[in-house]
This record gives C-alpha cells, sequence and structure tokens, in this order.
C-alpha cells in the first residue's frame, strides 16, 4: 500500500482527514488488506471503525477470520456484523461459534480462520502507543514505568505467563503501593469500592508485606484498549495510594 500504517492511522484519527483517508484505502483494494488488519486492534474506536469500513467495503474473504476476533473482543459489534453479514453472504448474528464452524467447513476460507490475537509484543506496544510509558525487561514479565504529574512516575508489571484454573492463559497487572500496615487493611478494602479499575490487594515485595493494585484480562479477549485504561488507571490510582501512605515516590 502506498499508504504507510502510521500515516494511515494519523489521518484515521483526525476526523477532518478520516473521510479522505478512509477512501483512498478503498481505492487500494486488496493490495492493503494487511496494512489494515492490525488496525482491527487500535485503542481508538475512530481507527477500529474505520477499518472495519475499509475492509467490508473491498469485501475480501480473508477479513472474516480477524473480524471474528474483534466480534469475541466484544469491540464495535454492530458493524462487525454489518461487515461479516457483507463479506460472507452468511448472518449467524452474534453465534461466534456458528461463525467459526461455517469458517472451517469451507476447504477455501479455513486458512483464514485466525483467532484474531496480537502477540504479546504486539498488544502491548498497541496498548502503550502514545503514553508516558517506558517498557523494561523481555519476555513475559515486564516492568512498565509510567510518568505522572508532578515529576512522579509510577511502576506497573505486566505478567503474560499465568494461566486461570481453566489453563486458559491471563494478563495480570501488579503496581506496588506501600508498606502494609494492619491498621490500614479496612481503610484499603473499603478504597476498591471506588476503584474503577483493578483492586488493593496485599503483596510480598523484598520479603515484606505491601499494598498493592492489581487487574486482570483473559488474554483470548485482551484488547489494547483496555489494557491501556487498566495500565494508566492502576498507575494513577496506585500513586495516590501511595502518598496517602507515605507521600513518598519509591514506586
Amino acid at each position: 500500500m502506498s499508504i504507510e500504517r502510521d500515516e494511515l492511522r494519523r489521518g484515521l484519527r483526525n476526523f477532518e482527514t478520516r473521510a479522505r483517508m478512509i477512501e483512498a484505502a478503498i481505492d487500494e483494494g486488496k493490495g492493503c488488506i494487511e496494512t489494515i488488519l492490525p488496525l482491527l486492534h487500535d485503542r481508538s474506536e475512530a481507527v477500529r471503525w474505520s477499518a472495519i469500513r475499509i475492509l467490508t467495503e473491498i469485501g475480501d474473504e480473508r477479513c472474516i477470520g480477524p473480524l471474528l476476533g474483534v466480534l469475541e473482543r466484544g469491540k464495535n459489534v454492530t458493524d462487525t456484523l454489518n461487515a461479516l453479514r457483507t463479506i460472507s453472504d452468511q448472518d449467524f448474528g452474534s453465534d461466534i461459534k456458528a461463525w467459526r464452524q461455517w469458517l472451517l467447513e469451507d476447504p477455501e476460507l479455513r486458512a483464514t480462520a485466525t483467532d484474531g490475537i496480537l502477540s504479546d509484543e504486539s498488544l502491548l506496544a498497541a496498548a502503550i502507543e502514545g503514553l508516558p510509558v517506558t517498557v523494561t525487561g523481555e519476555g513475559q514479565q515486564l516492568a512498565l514505568t509510567v510518568s505522572l504529574p508532578d515529576d512522579r512516575s509510577q511502576q506497573v508489571w505486566v505478567d503474560f505467563s499465568k494461566q486461570d484454573d481453566d489453563e486458559q492463559n491471563i494478563v495480570q497487572l501488579c503496581t506496588p503501593c506501600g508498606d502494609a500496615d494492619t491498621v490500614r487493611y479496612e481503610w484499603a478494602l473499603k478504597l476498591n469500592m471506588a476503584i474503577k479499575y483493578g483492586a488493593i490487594a496485599l503483596a510480598e515485595l523484598d520479603g515484606a508485606q505491601c499494598f498493592a493494585m492489581v487487574d486482570s484480562y483473559l488474554r483470548a479477549t485482551c484488547d489494547p484498549e483496555d489494557l491501556a485504561k487498566s495500565l494508566m488507571s492502576l498507575a494513577e490510582q496506585g500513586d495516590a495510594i501511595e502518598k496517602a501512605l507515605a507521600h513518598e515516590d519509591r514506586y
């Protein structure tokens, strides 16, 4: 495609240039599909909507599997269902199992039956794009440093290695908040009702108990938008709790 993905993303995020970028991508046709597909995971709903619109107009069956992945994550449901109906000439409503069964029964379409899940690296990169975040470490356990106002920062650990009781992969986020004093247990538990993402828990750090903010997502349906919101919320809430506990910026 003549338009680079980053240029296209910027154009789709801008209301003034969105229609022109959509038209240019549609004119490019099937040659732009590989450029468009990653945008189905973008944090911006407008970019996801635009990508779905472009793929609907192009109408290539290679898009069906990735679009089912969008449906499974619960994003842009109405537009995604419309795209699936238009491209496939089928209508299974929101029954994802029926869509996937139909897809797998067709030998020509079976190769497109991707689960639509980004790699851990790509998921995290999409989540933190444009955010004041730096990443250290490698593999499945990473440390993210989030820059906050007043020259403060907060470290959030992201762990892709964990599983739930059904052996399904999960993503866990955790940020330490300060020493866990037993007299503050009730105070911490009451705070949980006011927290939008995650919850306060006890964690062991350097051999001592500390308060920590934690949040978890099922890996198969974890979306960059959700991960970004959780990351920033945990960083901000964790830092606020740390200030309330010790007026320091240790973490």
